[in-house]
């Protein structure tokens, strides 16, 4: 896509287009929270701002986009290192009107969440840690009667082999699907902003990818467009926009 293209020129040299501030709403500042593999990250605003996500890969990142909002004079390039997360570049992205665009370099494609409260926004990125089990918990014996239970289905299962696609989704939120998606076929898919807020349960395929995608996303709020071959075994590209 020519907005891919571009955009991953002007990520590669690391440099955003520098304009005065004013005194209007500025993104202030980024706080990288939590350890391991489980990556918090705190962006504030001097005042509300419904922000808009993106992911992309080569290289892998995720986009956080401020419109209206200026960066502050203090945001730097951050190196991080911790986790999945390499590290955190922010700048003016665009000039008029503004938008002020946040970076986050990652190791290897992740999942993420956004929250917003107040004036600050919360990305959880990447796998939250395991549940401490007490000892004495961990070693009270079990009910000799009891049958073991079933291992709970888990909310978003994805697979792609010979060409057919299948999704099972039980409350996944579609940019969880998309990115699934995307992992598993290779192909091309931006994640529309607020796809992360929309829960899916479903259950389609297998089936030619396409077809399933067509399936997931009639009746959305997003135009779609597929680019593949072979009577809609390969998927190419999948490009989404808000009605």
């Amino acid at each position: 896509m020519t907005f891919r293209s571009g955009c991953g020129c002007l990520l590669a040299a690391g440099a955003f287009i520098l304009a005065p501030l004013s005194a209007q709403t500025r993104v202030q500042h980024i706080s990288v929270l939590g350890s391991g593999q489980a990556i918090e990250v705190e962006i504030q605003t001097s005042a509300p701002v419904a922000p808009q996500t993106q992911v992309i890969t080569g290289p892998d990142r995720i986009i956080v986009d401020f419109p209206g909002a200026l960066p502050a004079p203090e945001l730097r390039t951050v190196n991080v290192n911790r986790g999945a997360l390499k590290a955190i570049r922010a700048g003016l992205f665009a000039a008029n009107p503004p938008v002020t665009r946040i970076v986050l370099d990652l190791v290897s494609p992740q999942t993420y969440q956004m929250f917003s409260i107040r004036n600050a926004v919360m990305l959880k990125v990447g796998s939250a840690p395991a549940p401490v089990i007490p000892a004495e918990a961990a070693l009270a014996p079990t009910a000799a009667e009891a049958p073991p239970a079933e291992p709970p289905k888990p909310p978003l299962e994805v697979t792609f082999r010979n060409g057919l696609l299948r999704i099972h989704a039980d409350r996944a939120t579609l940019a969880q699907i998309l990115f699934e998606v995307q992992k598993q076929t290779g192909a091309d898919i931006a994640i529309p902003a607020g796809a992360e807020s929309e829960e899916v349960a479903a259950e389609l395929g297998p089936a030619p990818a396409r077809e399933v995608l067509a399936t997931l996303l009639n009746g959305s709020r997003y135009n779609f467009i597929f680019v593949g071959n072979n009577r809609g075994r390969t998927l190419q590209k999948a490009i989404l926009t808000v009605r």
